[in-house]
């Protein structure tokens, strides 16, 4: 047996264990009450009287990082607790003394020979998955200066108006009566140099053994509140000692996944009532609502026997306090993901759920949303549906009426946009409306009804020509033009309301409250109305002005009918960007359970805790209304005519050679997001796959993620299950991938497993004798990535090889190492430097390393096939085509450890073929060396070159679409072998370009 054919029987057993750890540890049916390791919040939380939080900064203009350490009395009441939100380094709590300092803050200082530097200052060391963050000696980086920004303490009490609140710091004291400061209002002391800005407070859940997430909550006829909610268990830890040794069984977690457990609030305590499903599950956000009759109903979706579906189980309260559960029913089991549910109540006390499922086969296959009422076999589905529909949302008025909405691509328009939607279920009628229509984003609806029956619908707003051509903020360095948006450049969250069939705005305008303070994106729209019917809006937003670091927090702001009040940050609400809090009319206001991991960045999270806050309302007035604007005027000209007939065209063609019929599969496997952001631009990972199923049109796609989340397991656990759920093959592929990085001379790569369930491999040390080793052995870091790859049947790429985050090609494996990332929409073409869209010294985005060019790995004789992918904020100009015989997980990577691919900037057709054998391939012909080239473009074809052993040795000009031409080489080299491949470049705006991955023909005549 070759060692080739061992490696792949090692990988197939390894893969089939992996899939044996999801399906057999996380599926098993086990009795739903009783389990002796139930997880989350086992104890009743009494919830304070009087919660108050305090922002309290302190060094206000500092010039000097002196202590400010201190602490903090309340009388009378109780301090509920601090945390650090900003502070230097080693920053301590304890009790209710802090030790904190001023934070210093890079200011980022122009490199020699440029404007502005574009190379971050990175600190040595590991960060905490273990990533790599050095530059290796020698790799020269433009130093940042720092600023001093004032340290901010959160400090939660449970205190009256009337008590007296004392700071007491190394700096000075101060002392405020409570009651003096209102809400969202600020008061400075010690000269300025220290304030103090009141919130409602948040108070935590805690369950130190689980991740606590997805929230949803329902009221009861009663007027208490019930809850749910996810609580993932950890699979253990990653056992490097083992893992350096090539033991990698640690990295396929075992004994771990998600359990449902609800909760009831009765008015003074949260209280545990017990688990709706066993644990180690694999569940997805649950739906919670309350019948007539008081009986809860959680619906979840799940996946088993490899789809995912939705259940459901109904809990009965009892007078003593012991309810009855039901059995588990099934409510989906049509092939497809069902998933998203929503959940509401009708004014008869029946329960209707809303979902996001894919429906259909091949290419005819879309995502749909679906609403059926509980208990009924009846299911409505969105009609005559443009395109794929997402994010449902569900209300009820006290008429009568369910509405449900989602919003819908258009899958036929040159532009692609997504638009609101909705429908009117009455009587078991139903009549649909568009809410929004013309070319910019729309998305993300949220209903409510208020109790005058009006529907109000919050959505959020993007850019026109979403997800099309876009580089970033540098398009001159590469020497192209932004032709489209990016997927979160620009986004605010808009309200309407529905009254008497008339679509209406507040009179008061929104924008302008929410500009006031909140300059940044404003997105995820939740909508609630409480009693006295104040329409209260919640939504996402970064609270740094440059954006830095994956951290969002919840804003609200209150209409009361004449004016939308100041936003003000939800408390203890930092977290990824699409975060859900649930929200519940509660007497005088409303009560809010959300989940926060206390994160700054990905980096520094904390375990995710659920956390309740109690908000009161104000004054309210009939709500002053105008007619809305009208959104079908809007129409921007299209960056890509006719792009859906392209698309089609290359989902049709079909290519036999070697007696095989091989299909074209457009895809990538390097797109950042919000759990890895670029100073908040990327977007959620959500957005991602709306790109990659819609604006991009894809049939495949991976995260790029660092590590899927830095090294954390409920982050990896989050992308790989989020991924799962899109996945609906051969229609759209969600691949298994994430980003590895190590910077220059090793390189950074992006990983690509065939099945789920593998977590990211660590760095081997942060020494730089093993991470980067020599230009002569290579790194022992790398070696171990690729015995890693090994064992897991799973590949690799080198990207952004010629900059600082790339290599020098002191390694590479041919098994595991097949191809490589040629070009990036986010910065350059790394082919040669003499390429089109060559980085130079001048125009380099994060580095200039010409030894990382990858015609320098080609000499030295590595195979390497190309791909195209986009890195971070990019968008509709990285393409990695793949010839693949099924589009399937597997059917990718045997595809590119062929090197069966290409890399593209647009929907280029590109088939190199030398008789039977395919771009990619090494053989051996005692004729002089030919290609065949077909070539199909978006754009007249200005220059089809052939490269040669690192020289042009023919360059044709056809000037039109469609080429087909025959290179035969006049001069061979008798007795070597030669690499050949093949660059077309178009006549278009950008002059876009193709790669085919090279041949290595040996020629022995």
């Amino acid at each position: 047996m070759s060692s080739k054919t061992a490696v792949a029987t090692v990988g197939t057993a390894t893969i089939a264990a992996v899939l044996l750890g999801l399906l057999g540890v996380l599926a098993v049916n086990r009795p739903l009450t009783g389990h002796p390791d139930d997880a989350g919040i086992d104890h009743p939380i009494a919830i304070a009287g009087q919660p108050v939080r305090l922002l309290v900064q302190l060094g206000i203009g500092a010039e000097k990082q002196a202590p400010w350490n201190g602490s903090v009395s309340v009388s009378p009441g109780r301090v509920l607790g601090i945390r650090v939100v900003r502070a230097a380094r080693n920053a301590t709590i304890e009790a209710n003394t802090f030790r904190v300092k001023p934070a210093r803050v890079a200011v980022k200082q122009p490199a020699k020979g440029t404007k502005k530097n574009q190379s971050r200052k990175k600190t040595k060391g590991k960060s905490k998955s273990g990533s790599a963050t050095g530059a290796a000696k020698g790799n020269k980086t433009a130093s940042p200066s720092f600023r001093l920004v004032s340290a901010i303490l959160a400090i939660d009490l449970d205190a009256p108006d009337s008590a007296s609140v004392e700071i007491d710091t190394a700096q000075g004291r101060f002392s405020f009566v409570l009651g003096t400061l209102s809400e969202g209002q600020t008061k400075t002391f010690l000269d300025g140099q220290a304030s103090v800005e009141r919130q409602p407070a948040a108070i935590r859940l805690p369950s130190p053994t689980t991740e606590d997430d997805h929230p949803t909550a329902a009221r009861g006829p009663d007027g208490t509140i019930w809850a749910a909610y996810v609580a993932y268990r950890s699979g253990g830890p990653i056992i490097m000692e083992q893992v350096a040794q090539g033991r990698f069984d640690s990295l396929v977690p075992k004994n771990h996944g998600d359990q449902i457990r609800l909760l009831h609030f009765d008015g003074k305590q949260l209280s545990p009532v017990g688990a709706v499903t066993p644990p180690r599950r694999d569940v997805w956000k649950p739906a919670i609502a309350v019948d007539g009759s008081g009986t809860v109903h959680v619906v979840w979706a799940e996946k088993r026997d490899g789809d995912w579906d939705l259940f459901t189980r109904a809990y009965t309260p009892g007078k003593d306090g012991k309810g009855s559960w039901s059995e588990e029913r099934r409510v989906t089991n049509t092939p497809g993901n069902d998933f998203n549910v929503v959940a509401t109540t009708d004014s008869d006390g029946r329960v209707w759920i809303a979902w996001q499922a894919w429906r259909g086969n091949g290419r005819d296959a879309s995502l749909r949303v679906l609403w059926r009422r509980l208990g009924s076999d009846r299911t409505g589905m969105n009609p005559e549906p443009r395109g794929n529909a997402w994010w449902p949302a569900i209300a009820a008025d006290s008429n009568g009426t369910v509405y449900v909405a989602w919003d819908e691509y258009d899958e036929n328009g040159d532009s692609g946009s997504y638009d609101v939607r909705l429908a009117t279920i009455r009587n078991d009628r139903v009549q649909t409306r568009w809410i929004t229509r013309g070319s910019t984003y729309a998305a993300r609806p949220s209903l409510a009804c208020d109790p005058q029956d009006r529907l109000w619908i919050a959505y959020e707003e993007g850019d026109a020509n979403w997800g099309k051509d876009y580089q970033g903020s540098t398009p001159e360095k590469v020497g192209i033009r932004n032709l489209g948006a990016g997927l979160y450049v620009r986004r605010t969250v808009r309200v309407r309301c529905l009254v008497d069939g008339e679509l209406k705005r507040t009179e008061a305008d929104l924008q302008d409250t929410l500009a006031t303070r909140l300059k940044r994106n404003r997105s995820i729209p939740r909508l609630a109305i409480d009693q006295d019917g104040g329409v209260w809006l919640f939504f996402r937003h970064h609270p740094l002005a440059n954006g830095g670091g994956e951290t969002w927090h919840s804003y609200y702001t209150r209409f009361d009918g004449k004016s939308w009040s100041p936003p003000r940050q939800l408390a203890n609400s930092s977290n990824l960007l699409d975060n859900r809090p649930a929200l519940v009319p509660y007497r005088d206001g409303l009560f809010v359970l959300h989940s926060s991991d206390s994160r700054q960045r990905t980096q520094n999270r904390d375990q995710d805790d659920l956390f309740v806050s109690i908000l009161g309302d104000g004054d309210t007035a009939p709500p002053r209304l105008q007619d809305a604007p009208a959104t079908e005027a809007d129409a921007a000209p299209p960056v890509h005519p006719g792009e859906p007939q392209t698309v089609a065209k290359l989902r049709d063609f079909r290519l036999t050679i070697g007696g095989r019929e091989l299909r074209l599969v457009r895809g990538e496997f390097h797109r950042h997001t919000e759990y890895t952001a670029h100073r908040d631009q990327d977007g959620t990972l959500e957005d991602s796959l709306r790109y990659g199923i819609d604006a991009g049109r894809l049939d495949w796609m991976g995260n790029g993620d660092h590590d899927n989340g830095f090294g954390s397991e409920y982050m990896w656990w989050q992308i790989q299950k989020i991924f799962d759920l899109h996945h609906h093959p051969p229609r759209f592929v969600a691949a298994m991938t994430y980003e590895r990085s190590v910077r220059f001379p090793s390189g950074h790569r992006n990983v690509m497993f065939p099945v789920r369930g593998i977590r990211p491999l660590p760095r081997l040390s942060n020494k730089q004798e093993l991470l980067y080793g020599t230009p002569e052995e290579g790194a022992p870091d790398i070696k171990l990535l690729y015995r890693y790859l090994k064992h897991f049947d799973s590949i690799c790429a080198v990207h952004t090889s010629g900059t600082n985050m790339g290599t020098d090609w002191r390694d590479n494996d041919p098994l595991v190492e097949p191809i490589v990332e040629i070009y990036q929409g986010h910065r350059h073409n790394y082919e040669r430097l003499d390429a089109p869209r060559a980085a130079t010294k001048a125009t380099q985005i994060g580095g200039f390393q010409p030894s990382g060019y990858i015609n320098n790995a080609l000499e030295k004789g590595y195979r390497l096939g190309f791909q195209s992918s986009s890195d971070h904020v990019s968008t509709h100009m990285s393409y990695a085509c793949v010839w693949v015989e099924d589009n399937s997980r597997q059917g990718i990577i045997d595809a590119f450890k062929k090197r069966h691919c290409y890399g593209a900037t647009d929907n280029i057709l590109l088939v190199v073929t030398s008789g039977e054998h395919l771009m990619g391939d090494e053989f051996m012909t005692d004729q002089p060396p030919s290609l065949t080239v077909h070539v199909e473009g978006t754009a007249p074809i200005a220059k089809v070159h052939v490269i040669r052993n690192n020289r042009y040795v023919y360059t044709a000009e056809p000037g039109k679409r469609v080429v087909d031409l025959t290179f035969t080489d006049a001069d061979p080299l008798p007795g070597q072998t030669a690499y050949y491949y093949v660059r077309v470049e178009q006549a278009d705006t950008n002059r876009n370009l193709a790669w085919a991955s090279p041949m290595w023909i040996r020629y022995q005549p």
